[in-house]
């Protein structure tokens, strides 16, 4: 059952990703065509600014995650409900410290964006403040009901219920944007939907998991031990903040709305990016927690768990890459017309360097099953602090370009140059042999297809047919090369039809 529940995770992670790559493609545009570029752009610096504050959440959800499964996996279930209780008190008491820092930076919006938004836009920014501090305060307890629920292994209902709202969330904008063309119409659906998805969580936990919340002391050791694991997520989460939303409120606070619209999209294409990573990856940890349970012979299996899982990863990831590289031009033309050609590179800025990183990261659930997370956690600080640095710096001189190459280079530097040489030292990964392994066969079909799918855009002068002949000329190369010697034995195990093939 374990087994499924990660499989269909895994499979509706990815059906959220395809659901979440034609929002992008054509929700994003119309929202952008019924809000205008400036109006755009004021929503996302100030979206960006306030979920820069879930940092305060102190990573609770993750906890709540880690110590289920570990509970679950020593046979110690009795434990939960009296620790989800005192995960209950945490949540409402960070949600009013959250509401106190909200209603304090309320009276300084003026002041930090006075350089970057016209007064009618801080009006405007202020205004859509409120409403997101709500959203965040709501989506604090969510995160924890969610751990909650993927600490039992429970991903098909977890990523379902994602899916369900991502859809209404589609249906709403596109009905609602009509009448009330207005950004703050987006955020009362986002508050809206994650109310309702609170309670369809609660319901899910007290009748389906039968969790009776009941604090029946106070557990001082649990919580001391707990607490250092939150404290490390906490940290981590201040850099993944920051490093995914410091960019959106410099470029809007030092250069202009419309700078900060162009610089989201890109942003925008990088998360659907790792999005086909963190899919596979984010349904791990208590199968990992399981596996490598105070056993550190089975980390053996789990590079060989790395290399599968980073094979998956790498087949997607690359696709993305090497189709970008080659038709990614003609895709920003089409898909947001003039003014945002910048998109491509600040794309491939932020790409490339991801690739390594993204491929293993499954490591990262290892890190997390054995309580391991403070080495990275201090390199996630550091690199943040240089992130940081490069874009303030930066961004004087040379736009958004200075953001999108602060974050690269900190990713780089910290997650992966740094963190390979830790899982080399730390668990004896040998991260070259792994690299090797995960990428055979795959490259050599990457490069096969870019090359076909370039040849194939020259073709043409239109730049609507080069994108479809390049995006069809790679599909198919792509496909038949990894069949032919892309794919490994255990891979075409698994590929139907080449099974009967092969048996015929």
């Amino acid at each position: 059952m374990a087994k499924n529940e990660v499989k269909w995770g895994a499979i509706l992670s990815y059906i959220l990703i395809i659901l979440n790559t034609l929002y992008g493609f054509f929700i994003t545009p119309y929202i952008l065509g019924r809000l205008g570029n400036a109006e755009y752009g004021v929503y996302k610096t100030i979206s960006s600014f306030t979920a820069s504050l879930m940092v305060l959440d102190l990573g609770l959800g993750g906890t709540l995650l880690r110590y289920i499964s570990k509970f679950r996996a020593d046979k110690e279930e009795d434990k939960i409900p009296n620790y989800v209780a005192m995960c209950f008190l945490q949540a409402a008491i960070i949600i009013l410290i959250i509401a106190g820092v909200c209603l304090g930076l309320y009276f300084f919006i003026d002041t930090m964006f006075s350089s970057g938004l016209t007064a009618s836009e801080i009006v405007k920014a202020k205004e859509l403040f409120i409403y997101l501090s709500a959203g965040i305060c709501a989506h604090v307890f969510e995160n924890v009901l969610n751990g909650i629920i993927t600490g039992y292994n429970n991903f098909t209902f977890a990523n379902g219920l994602k899916v369900i709202r991502l859809l209404f969330r589609i249906l709403f904008i596109v009905l609602l944007l009509q009448f009330f063309t207005n950004s703050v119409t987006l955020v009362i659906i986002d508050l809206a939907l994650t109310v309702l998805i609170i309670f369809v969580e609660l319901i899910y936990i007290a009748f389906k998991l039968k969790i009776k919340v009941k604090l029946k002391k106070w557990d001082n050791v649990l919580f001391k031990s707990s607490f250092v694991f939150t404290v490390l997520l906490f940290i981590t989460s201040i850099a993944a903040q920051i490093n995914g939303n410091l960019d959106n409120v410099i470029v809007g606070a030092l250069v202009n709305s419309n700078a900060v619209t162009v610089y989201s999209m890109g942003l925008l294409i990088f998360a659907m990016f790792e999005q086909l990573s963190t899919s596979v990856s984010s349904v791990m940890l208590p199968t990992v927690t399981l596996a490598i349970k105070n056993d550190d012979d089975a980390l053996t299996n789990t590079q060989k768990l790395v290399v599968k899982i980073g094979r998956i990863q790498f087949m997607l990831l690359g696709m993305a890459l090497a189709g970008f590289i080659v038709v990614g031009k003609q895709f920003v033309s089409l898909w947001l017309g003039a003014g945002f050609e910048d998109v491509y590179l600040i794309v491939l800025i932020l790409m490339a360097p991801s690739l390594l990183e993204l491929s293993v990261n499954v490591c990262l659930s290892i890190l997390r099953a054995q309580n391991n997370l403070g080495f990275r956690t201090l390199i996630l600080l550091a690199t943040t602090v240089l992130n940081a640095v490069i874009t303030l710096v930066g961004t004087y001189y040379f736009n958004y370009f200075a953001a999108a190459i602060g974050t690269a280079a900190s990713f780089l530097i910290g997650s992966v140059i740094i963190m390979n040489i830790y899982y080399f030292k730390k668990y004896k990964f040998n991260m070259i042999k792994i690299y090797r392994r995960i990428f055979s066969g795959i490259w050599i079909c990457l490069i096969l297809s870019a090359v076909a799918s370039y040849l194939a855009t020259l073709i043409f002068t239109s730049v609507l047919l080069k994108f479809v002949l390049g995006v069809i000329a790679f599909i198919i190369v792509y496909a038949i090369t990894m069949i032919l010697f892309g794919f490994n034995k255990e891979e075409k195990a698994h590929l139907p039809i080449i099974n009967r093939k092969i048996k015929e």
